[in-house]
């Protein structure tokens, strides 16, 4: 055994151990970065998900907005008496393109 042993060292042995050791260390680290990332990933699938499900309760409540506001524009986000005000100026400027009579 004596002639095993010179040919192959201790110290090798040794090298090897701690390599195994230091990967053992770097996938625990790397299970653990993975494992956040997933967690991430999650949340943002969660949000999406929700989204997806507002987008069919939304389209279903304008036109219920629209019956209720009875002649101002569906899907406006001015209030109605910004709307009113939106609404004569869009008005003016209707008056203004007409031409008057002694005008031409």
């Amino acid at each position: 055994m004596s002639l095993f042993r010179r040919l192959f060292p201790r110290k090798e042995q040794e090298d090897t151990q701690e390599r195994l050791e230091r990967l053992e260390i770097e996938w625990r680290r790397m299970q653990e970065e993975w494992t956040d990332v997933y967690a991430k990933f999650r949340v943002m699938h969660m949000r999406v998900a929700k989204q997806v499900q507002k987008l069919p309760e939304s389209s279903e409540e304008e036109p219920q907005r629209e019956e209720r506001d009875n002649g101002i524009q569906a899907g406006s986000s001015l209030s109605p008496r910004l709307q009113k005000i939106q609404q004569e100026i869009l008005a003016r400027r209707g008056n203004r393109s007409v031409p008057t009579k002694g005008g031409e």
